[in-house]
Parts: structure tokens; sequence; C-alpha cells
């Protein structure tokens, strides 16, 4: 079972109802738990969802806009002080290893003393690449269309011969390999930054719809949202609701079977 905890939903400057988009997606049979982005207050998330310090299995960056990454600072040192002694894999996408590291360094995190290993982990931009496989999930990784280094995935747990499948857009324009990706995927975690004309290199509502006649995943769920866009309206109109998309909230948990 897939336990998804939406800690933000909302786009780059967030609200007041909305923190800017990070989430834990973890998979309760193997104990296997990923951070993806790292936004605001990013150890309470962790602990108020019971996660300890050596239990996070992995952090994935998918790309290097502030608010992707301005909460990694506070999340390591956090793990720091909890105590943490296990290596902490960080994946990134390609040309995004230096932003990272030096925002650790401007604050000295690598360096502080018994701090456990922080491996930043570049993942290159074409095509699908592996990025690991661990007691039967297998996660890989695929290019964006966001305008720099961006990366969404693939996470995929089998179990008696059944695949269950999650892929996440990250930040994008519409972009056509989710059409294969996303295939009959049981949730589709899809950008949606207006509901009916995208602003700048991201997606809109229709644009997620478009893809969902293509892609036909079984669930869609709906983040980086932006105050006062009428998502409703047009899901309305296009006689679609909850369970088949589900536009998320901050602090909502997703359980897929």
């Amino acid at each position: 079972m897939f336990r998804i905890t939406f800690f933000g939903t909302g786009n780059g400057m967030g609200d007041a109802q909305r923190e800017s988009t990070f989430f834990l997606v973890q998979h309760e049979r193997t104990n296997t738990t990923i951070l993806v982005d790292v936004g605001g207050a990013p150890w309470s998330q962790l602990a108020r969802v019971g996660v300890k310090a050596d239990q996070l299995t992995a952090l994935l960056l998918t790309h290097a806009h502030p608010d992707h990454i301005y909460g990694l600072p506070a999340l390591i040192q956090s793990l720091w002080l909890a105590g943490r002694q296990t290596p902490l894999p960080v994946y990134c996408p390609q040309g995004a290893g230096a932003t990272v590291t030096g925002l650790l360094d401007l604050f000295g995190l690598r360096h502080k003393p018994g701090i456990f290993a922080i491996e930043i982990q570049e993942q290159p931009l074409h095509g699908v690449t592996p990025l690991f496989t661990r007691d039967g999930i297998t996660m890989q990784t695929f290019a964006a269309r966001h305008g720099v280094p961006t990366m969404g995935f693939v996470c995929e747990a089998q179990r008696s011969g059944v695949a269950k499948r999650i892929v996440y857009s990250a930040d994008s324009e519409y972009n056509p390999e989710l059409e294969v990706l996303a295939k009959h995927a049981r949730c589709l975690i899809h950008e949606c930054n207006a509901a009916q004309k995208a602003q700048g290199k991201h997606s809109s509502l229709l644009d997620v719809l478009d893809l969902m006649k293509k892609a036909a995943p079984q669930q869609v769920v709906l983040v980086h949202l932006t105050e006062g866009e009428d998502y409703q309206r047009v899901l309305h109109e296009h006689s679609l609701g909850v369970p088949q998309v589900i536009v998320a909230s901050d602090s909502m948990t997703l359980m897929i079977e």
C-alpha cells in the first residue's frame, strides 16, 4: 500500500491556505519513505506523520527553483540534530547539483561534526532513467518541460504479478512523454498552475484533461495550485470530480492499495 501525504499543494508563491508543493510517498510493506521536494517546516511535517530521522529513505528534488528546495537546509539541520546516522541519498536533475551543494554549504551543513553522509546524485535528463530498486519497488525519472533542468518520476510496486504505478509530472508544460508513462497509471499527480490558460512553463487544467484522454490514468491528483483559479467549475463543465480527479489540499493523505 502507498500512502501519499501532501505537505503543500500551492504554486511558487503559496497562499494563506497552501504551502508550496511538496509531498511524502510511503510504501508500507517495504518501509520506503521518499520526500519529494522540500518546502517549509519539513521536520515538523515529517514528525506530524510519525517519520523518524533514520526512516527517510531518500529525498527527491525535482528542480532547483526556490519554492522546491528552500526547506533543504532546515531539513538537513533537523535530521542532524535528531541524530540521523544513515546516509541520505539526495536525487536531483543533471545540472542542479551545484545549486543543491551551494545551498548546503551556505550554512556549512556538510561539515557539521558527526553529520551523516549527504549523497547528492544527479539524474540524466534523456529518456527514462532508473533511480533505485528496493524490495519490489522501482523508481525512475524522466525529463519535464519547465525551462530549467526538471525531472518527474514513475514509482511502481509489483506484488503477486500486479503492478501499481504512481506518476508525478513535476512542474511542466504539457509533456507528451506522459501519454505513455502515465498510461493506465493507478495515480497521476500533475501540476496545475491555472484552470484554463497555462502560465509560463506550467500546465493548465485543460492541459491535464487533454492528457487524461490520451493516457487514461485511474486517478488524477492536482497540485501546484493557484489561489483564485476556478478549478471546480472547469471540472464540473467536464463532468469530472472525486474520486477520478482530486484537487489536493495541504495535509491531505491519499491511500493507494
